[in-house]
């Protein structure tokens, strides 16, 4: 009985369809209030500010097996006025070479990181030492260029890669954090949105979204039912089969139980594919899931396939922040 009530009450959930790994416990933030930036660290990361912290232009961290991320700022008048969109990798090959020897430009492209264009570079390297990878992301704001920098060796590197993906596009410039800050009194919850993603702050239930179609939506339904109950006595295959009802063509990519601020949660995944006359798309829609006295939580990211990669990093962070007022 108890079970049939919920599935009713689950029943009733309709998201708003516009458009894996939570870090907290894994992480720590890094602030540099000289240049104005924040970004989360692996913990595993041995951390060194250069030349000194009371002049922290260069964040040094290096790994265990010796690969290094760094993020290096400087102040240039040259600068002003021009933004990443309209560098060229050309500007920055002289530096690398003169670094690292025998260099070729393997990849040149251009995406977003902070809300702000960011040219993104891949070089191999070899000399008499290494046989390594150097992968930067170049952003200029203010007159300053930032450049966010991994290199590693040719073997380790893409593990290196995959292990800091989601931490890079928590970059972000602190002079704007107040912008992706809501805050629900009604529901005594607060979280951050990504970087330029637009919300009304005034809205409930609220949705963000960015550029790319990707979005996030966050809806709270209230229900006796709930209140002798934990995320964990609800069966994922009763989620599973809302969705199913509300979606042709979807299916179950992964789940997983965690915890957020300290609460039981459920996180599902699934690969939905839309299909028209003129067109077939497909999305990924993940759910965070959480029983809060007699409120249910729903956290929704959906993303296109082709953003998965960055999109899916920033809804996972930006759950990272939510936390209960009371």
């Amino acid at each position: 009985m108890r079970n049939s009530k919920i599935k009713v009450v689950l029943s009733l959930i309709v998201f708003t369809l516009s458009f894996s790994t939570v870090y907290s416990q894994y992480a720590l933030m890094y602030k540099n209030s000289l240049h104005n930036y924040s970004i989360n660290l692996p913990k595993t990361l041995e951390v060194t500010e250069l030349p000194s912290k009371e002049t922290p232009d260069s964040l040094i961290a290096v790994a265990k097996d010796g690969s290094v991320f760094s993020i290096i700022a400087k102040k240039d008048p040259a600068y002003k006025g021009v933004t990443a969109s309209m560098l060229t990798s050309n500007s920055f090959m002289p530096e690398l070479k003169f670094r690292y020897k025998n260099i070729e430009l393997k990849e040149n492209d251009f995406i977003d990181i902070a809300g702000e264009p960011t040219l993104y570079m891949r070089v191999d390297f070899k000399n008499e030492e290494e046989d390594g990878v150097v992968v930067q992301y170049i952003l200029i704001k203010n007159e300053k260029v930032f450049i966010i920098r991994l290199v590693s060796d040719k073997d380790t590197f893409d593990k290196f890669a995959s292990e800091l993906a989601g931490y890079i596009f928590t970059f972000q410039f602190m002079e704007s954090s107040a912008k992706e800050f809501y805050k629900s009194e009604m529901y005594s919850f607060f979280i951050k949105f990504p970087y330029g993603w637009q919300f009304d702050r005034n809205e409930f239930p609220v949705q963000a979204y960015n550029a790319r179609g990707s979005s996030m939506y966050i809806e709270v339904i209230k229900n006796n039912e709930y209140k002798n109950l934990t995320i964990s006595d609800l069966d994922p295959d009763l989620f599973l089969e809302a969705e199913k009802a509300k979606l042709s063509n979807i299916s179950l990519v992964g789940t997983k139980r965690l915890n957020i601020d300290g609460t039981p949660a459920l996180f599902m995944k699934y690969k939905w594919i839309q299909k028209t006359p003129s067109k077939t798309e497909t999305y990924y829609i993940l759910h965070y899931y959480m029983i809060k006295g007699s409120l249910l939580y729903i956290i929704q990211g959906m993303i296109k396939d082709n953003f998965l990669f960055e999109d899916e990093k920033l809804v996972d962070q930006s759950v990272d922040t939510f936390q209960y007022t009371k």
